[in-house]
């Protein structure tokens, strides 16, 4: 079955660079003692896509076992099952991004090959339902793989006493550490209860690769980012009125080729040395207070603005939030002035299409707005005052 994508290219924009780091650059005040490596069998790849291909393959997702994949999603999510040679089915979720267990039984009932795994993702770091979709995994024989990327493995919601900690009921799981730790890159796959990791382990980034992230960590804690003035917003805004008429490009894509932002060369690669010394470097505790901080403030700054909404404003006891998703009622409204402003924000809307009307909403409508424990007072001042000043505008 050959999929549709709807594709957005901001191109024609001329956007700024972002004028607050997206991810966490590196500080000296983030680092501590060293923590010990954390029990369990892992293997440690460059990026979280490249130990889902791991994952997919140790499961059988190839051309004789389909994918069951979240209809909201990176397209990165699908391209190690597209290059497998496998089928990907869609299924639905419900708007706090649940798995519907409905849903995922429709779409296994449509696939031509039978499903060999579904894919849960925990979006945003707070974990979702999964103990039903598991269950079921079990009753019919389907492999679960377990989607930490925007997670910190390990940690537990509020229903800690009836579900395992985040990345322990899949057969496997991967996350992406680089999305939480200042490393320049990182991927992990892990492996629960009985279940093997790949016969080789990842092969050497070379010593070129090494020196280049570690003189890229080194040049982020001698440049600190310095945050923009909020009392500038006013003036900047009345500044870009003609470059609000530009519009990004929509269009419609069909193929079974995976996305630029995966490449086959790069399967079985290993993470970086520096990566895992900062990761295991890192002052954890540090790290999940400032995140809960940040998102708590973004969910305070929004509250009562006109056309907008935290979309998961219930923050879980213990765990890390990746980034705060901001539900948006009329994207363009938005997107294009503060995208002008140099606000980052990330979306998902490059993405396969599906019958889902909560990923058809939130393709486009759903900002990632950063958290991380590195943004300091001034740039979530500037942030936030730059959201309520341009959801105010009109």
């Amino acid at each position: 079955m050959t999929l549709a994508y709807h594709r957005f290219d901001p191109g024609p924009c001329g956007f700024p660079r972002p004028r607050v780091p997206v991810l966490p650059p590196l500080s000296r005040a983030q680092l501590g003692p060293a923590r010990p490596e954390p029990a369990g069998r892992r293997r440690h790849y460059t990026r979280g896509r490249y130990a889902l291909h791991a994952a997919y393959a140790l499961a059988g997702v190839g051309p004789r076992g389909a994918l069951l994949a979240p209809a909201y999603h990176c397209r990165t999510m699908l391209d190690p099952a597209l290059r497998l040679g496998a089928e990907v089915a869609l299924y639905p979720l419900t708007p706090d991004l649940h798995a519907d267990l409905d849903g995922i039984q429709r779409a296994t009932a449509a696939c031509r090959t039978r499903p060999a795994a579904v894919l849960l993702t925990h979006y945003f770091g707070l974990p979702r339902r999964l103990a039903e979709v598991s269950t079921w995994c079990r009753a019919e024989g389907i492999t679960l793989v377990e989607d930490c990327s925007h997670a910190l493995p390990g940690t537990a919601g509020d229903d800690a006493s009836s579900q395992p900690p985040i990345g322990h009921s899949g057969r496997w799981a991967v996350s992406s550490p680089y999305k939480f730790f200042p490393c320049p890159d990182g991927g992990w796959l892990w492996a629960n209860g009985d279940a093997l990791l790949p016969a080789d382990a990842p092969r050497s980034p070379g010593a070129r690769a090494e020196l280049r992230g570690t003189l890229a960590a080194w040049e982020q804690l001698r440049h600190a980012p310095q945050a923009p003035d909020p009392a500038a917003i006013g003036n900047e805004l009345a500044a870009m009125e003609p470059r609000l008429a530009l519009r990004g490009r929509d269009w419609a894509e069909h193929g079974n080729a995976t996305s630029d932002d995966y490449a086959a060369v790069a399967e079985g690669i290993g993470g970086l040395t520096v990566s895992r010394w900062i990761e295991r470097h890192t002052d954890l505790a540090l790290l999940i207070e400032r995140r809960r901080s940040r998102y708590r403030q973004w969910v305070a700054a929004v509250d009562g603005l006109r056309g907008v909404a935290a979309l998961l404003p219930d923050l879980p006891r213990g765990v890390a939030p990746y980034m705060f998703p901001l539900l948006v009622d009329d994207p363009p409204r938005l997107f294009y002035p503060l995208k002008q402003l140099g606000l980052p924000i990330w979306r998902w809307d490059d993405m396969a299409v599906s019958d889902c009307t909560v990923s058809q909403r939130y393709r486009q409508g759903v900002f990632h707005l950063p958290c991380h424990q590195a943004l300091d007072d001034a740039q979530m001042a500037w942030m936030t005052a730059a959201v309520r000043a341009v959801a105010t505008l009109g």
